[in-house]
């Protein structure tokens, strides 16, 4: 099952350890700041899109936890900007997408009721682009790999909540609470709040609220 998410990494990706650790979550449970769940298959059409999904989810998270705002962010938008294809996306480059072009309101670019494909993934306009970019002003998002251990996992989810692949490399979903050996994942699909003994491909996108 492929699910949208291709795996590899580049070599110039960051490793666990480049960016600043801070330790903001002692507990690492993110589960009271998760946001509510959105289906990456938008009536009946399957978008591919779990990796934008997922990182969004925790973008999502971390502004609630940081601001105490939540904002629903367009999934569609960065699922586009980001290049996903009909076979899916990789990680980093959904991360480096949200980092480079940023993200705009669900409401400035939503997923159309009637949507196709091609409708799904039209053009995006330079103004909604522009949109996107104030993000930028306000938010400073980077991203680095994290070693697959239990060890590792439990330190950096006290940062943010990570990025996983599940279901043996097919599915990007978001990790929030790690319990003994069980490792709970908020998914793209209902029911949203699932357990999985995977800790596949561990990306944590760290957000930051600029001054």
């Amino acid at each position: 099952m492929n699910d949208g998410v291709l795996l590899g990494k580049r070599d110039s990706d960051f490793i666990a350890g480049v960016l600043p650790y801070e330790e903001r979550n002692p507990s690492g449970n993110w589960d009271a700041f998760l946001p509510p769940g959105e289906w990456q298959r938008v009536n009946g059409q399957e978008t591919m899109a779990c990796v934008s999904f997922s990182a969004i989810n925790s973008i999502e998270t971390q502004i609630k936890f940081l601001t105490g705002r939540s904002i629903n962010w367009s999934d569609r938008f960065t699922a586009k900007m980001s290049g996903t294809q009909s076979f899916g996306n990789y990680q980093y480059k959904v991360a480096d997408s949200i980092r480079k072009d940023g993200l705009v309101l669900e409401s400035d670019w939503p997923a159309p009721a009637n949507v196709t494909w091609d409708v799904y993934y039209a053009e995006i306009p330079d103004n909604i682009k522009a949109k996107g970019r104030a993000f930028l002003d306000q938010f400073e998002v980077a991203y680095e790999w994290v070693e697959p251990t239990k060890a590792s996992f439990l330190h950096h989810i006290k940062q943010s909540p990570i990025q996983l692949v599940v279901y043996g490399g097919g599915h990007a979903v978001l990790g929030f609470f790690n319990e003994n050996d069980i490792y709970r994942f908020f998914d793209s699909y209902d029911p949203w709040r699932k357990i999985t003994s995977e800790l596949a491909w561990p990306l944590k996108i760290v957000v930051k609220v600029k001054p």
